[in-house]
C-alpha cells in the first residue's frame, strides 16, 4: 500500500491580495510561511519517503515543511499545476465580479460549465491530476509521499477519488491553506482516509473562512479593481462601485519598484484594501523585471509604518522594502526563521 499526504500551498499572494492566480507563479507571503511552519511541525513524525509539488514557486515553497525536516530532494511535476485561468490570470476578483460576472459564479459554484479564452476545463484539470497521481503511486510502490499542490486542483482530485462528479463536487467546500489530505493507494483502487485537515494551524493562522467570497452568494465579494492612469505610466486608480476611491503609483528602477503614491480615500479605509494596492503594485513592478518594492512614508507617520509592516514591508534607513523575487536562498531562510520561532 502506498500512502499518500496530498497538501495545498499556504497562503500566497492571490489569497492575500485577492487576485485570480490560477497559473500565475505568486510567492507566500508572511502569513503563509508561518502556516509552512506550523505544517511542518505536524509532519516531522510522520514518516515520509518521497515529495513531489507543482513547478509553481507557492508549492515549492510549501514543499520546505517536508523536504527541510526530512532531508528529501523535491521532485516538480508540472501536472499537479493548479486550473490554468487563461485569461483571467492576475485580475482582480473584484475586476472579475464586475465585468465577468456570470462566468465568476460559475467557476465557484458550476465549474463543468465554466471555460475562458486560454484556459483549462476543470474536466481537464481532473484528468491530469488523476493521471500524475497514478504516476506517482507507480513510481513509489508502498511507499509514503507527500504531494503539494492546489486548492482548486486538489478540490477536482479529492472530489473525483470521493467518488464524486464535477457537478457534487461543486457543492462540497474548499480547503484551507496548507491543508492535508491522506490517501492509502493499493490493487483495489485509492481510498481517502482524511481531507482538508488544517487542524495544524490556530485560528490566527487560518484564511479562507476570514475571506468574504465564502461567505456570498455565487462566491462574489466586494473590492477593488484597477484603472490605468492615460496620463501617467505606471499610476493606477484604485476603483470601488464605479468610483474612484485611490491610487498607487510606481516606478521601476534598477531593479526595484518606487512606490510614490499609495492612497486610499478615507470613505474607503478599514475595509482590507490597502493591501490589495500593494498587490497591484508587485504585478506591475514585478511584470518589469523587479524583485523589491521600495516605499518611502512620511517621517514620523506612525500609522503608515505599522500598515507597511502589516503588508510585509520591512524599514531599512528610512525606506520600506519588500522582497517580491523567487530566489531558492530567501525562502529558504523565511521558512527557517518561522520554523525556528514554533520551535522555541
Amino acid at each position: 500500500m502506498t500512502t499518500l499526504y496530498l497538501i495545498r500551498h499556504g497562503e500566497a499572494e492571490g489569497n492575500r491580495y485577492r487576485r485570480c492566480h490560477g497559473q500565475y507563479d505568486s510567492t507566500i507571503t508572511d502569513n503563509g510561511y508561518r502556516q509552512i511552519a506550523a505544517l511542518a511541525r505536524r509532519m516531522t513524525d510522520v514518516p515520509i519517503d518521497a515529495v513531489y509539488a507543482s513547478d509553481l514557486t507557492r508549492t515549492q515553497t510549501t514543499a520546505l515543511a517536508v523536504t527541510r525536516t526530512h532531508g528529501l530532494p523535491l521532485r516538480l511535476e508540472p501536472r499537479l499545476r493548479e486550473v490554468s485561468v487563461g485569461v483571467w490570470e492576475d485580475k482582480t476578483w473584484a475586476w472579475l465580479a464586475r465585468f465577468d460576472t456570470d462566468r465568476l459564479v460559475a467557476f465557484n459554484s458550476d465549474a463543468q460549465r465554466w471555460s475562458v479564452e486560454g484556459g483549462e476545463t476543470m474536466a481537464q484539470v481532473r484528468d491530469r491530476m488523476l493521471a500524475a497521481l497514478g504516476d506517482v503511486v507507480a513510481a513509489n510502490p508502498g511507499g509514503r509521499v507527500a504531494v503539494v499542490s492546489h486548492g482548486m486542483a486538489l478540490r477536482a482530485l479529492v472530489g473525483t477519488l470521493s467518488g464524486l462528479t464535477l457537478p457534487e463536487i461543486d457543492r462540497t467546500g474548499h480547503a484551507e491553506n496548507t491543508a492535508v489530505t491522506k490517501l492509502e493507494a493499493d490493487a483495489r483502487g485509492v481510498r481517502v482516509v482524511y481531507a482538508n485537515d488544517a487542524s495544524h494551524l490556530p485560528d490566527e493562522l487560518t484564511t479562507l473562512h476570514k475571506q468574504l467570497w465564502t461567505k456570498t452568494p455565487g462566491g462574489l465579494e466586494p473590492g477593488v479593481w484597477f484603472e490605468a492612469d492615460a496620463a501617467e505610466p505606471g499610476r493606477f486608480f484604485a476603483v470601488r462601485e464605479d468610483a474612484r476611491v485611490g491610487a498607487v503609483t510606481v516606478e521601476p528602477s534598477g531593479g526595484v519598484g518606487e512606490i510614490t503614491e499609495l492612497r486610499l480615500d478615507e470613505a474607503a479605509r478599514g475595509r482590507n484594501l490597502g493591501v490589495r494596492l500593494v498587490g497591484q503594485a508587485v504585478s506591475h513592478a514585478r511584470a518589469r523585471g523587479c524583485d523589491a518594492l521600495r516605499v518611502r512614508p512620511p517621517e514620523g507617520d506612525a500609522l503608515a509604518a505599522k500598515r507597511l509592516r502589516e503588508y510585509g514591508f520591512t524599514e531599512r534607513n528610512g525606506a520600506w522594502e519588500k522582497y517580491i523575487g523567487y530566489d531558492e536562498a530567501y525562502r529558504v531562510r523565511r521558512f527557517e526563521e518561522e520554523y525556528n520561532a514554533i520551535k522555541k
